[in-house]
Order: C-alpha cells, then structure tokens, then sequence
C-alpha cells in the first residue's frame, strides 16, 4: 500500500498539466492539536502536484519533489477537501506547479508551489546506473 492510499486520497481527475484528489478527511488524520495534521495536507497538495507534472511528461520519464512552499490559512476538523493542482512552467529538467486545497463549502484552506526534478524512471528494487 502506498504512502497515498494509507492517508485515503481518492485520484479524482488527471489532465495534462492539471491534476485534483479528494480526501475524506476524519479524526484519523487528526494530530495532537486535535485538528487536521498539516503532514497530510501538505501529503494531499504533493501528490496532486506532483501527478499534474507527470501528466506533462512521455512515459518513462518521472519526477521528484526538490522545493515545496505550503501556507496553512485555516484548521480542519473533518470533511471533504479538494487539491487542484496545475502545471505552470516546465522545462527540459525541472517543472514548477501551483496548487490549492479547499474545504467543501470553498473555503481556502491551503496553498502551495511546487519545484520538481524531472528523472527517468526505475523498475522498484533497480536502480539506474551510475
């Protein structure tokens, strides 16, 4: 089970260059403060971001999250949350995205920008020569 499904993100659409997830969230995801864990909010924005740069590339090719910017704007308890997350420039080697995350009544609970190495990918247990 990947790092993903643990924490019940659900892949809602990918597009070139734009990617959304949902997660249900529920006192599962809570931290000590008895609120949504910012861990899985920024989980949530780094896999929709990072699907909306994949959707940009051709197959075999992948990409690694270098630098992410996150901004907390509100405390969740549970409900529905969006991540949309869009491309805004790639290049030869590198892929910079936007993204957001909204509450189920489209409230702002989150916002983050993305840089992304772009890699050629690997069977898992192989890795690439040196």
């Amino acid at each position: 089970m990947s790092f993903t499904e643990l924490v019940n993100t659900e892949v809602v659409l990918v597009e070139k260059g734009h990617a959304q997830l949902k997660l249900n969230a529920d006192r599962s995801h809570w931290s000590s403060a008895e609120r949504l864990h910012g861990g899985v909010l920024f989980t949530l924005l780094d896999t929709a971001l990072g699907r909306a740069v994949v959707s940009t590339l051709d197959e075999g090719r992948g990409s690694t999250t270098i630098e992410c910017k996150i901004n907390f704007f509100r405390p969740v308890f549970e409900g529905l949350l969006t991540a949309d997350a869009r491309v805004v420039n790639r290049g030869r080697r590198t892929a910079y995205a936007e993204g957001e995350i909204r509450d189920d009544e489209g409230r702002l609970v989150a916002r983050a920008t993305s840089t992304f190495m772009l890699t050629e990918t690997f069977k898992q247990g192989k890795k690439p020569d040196s």
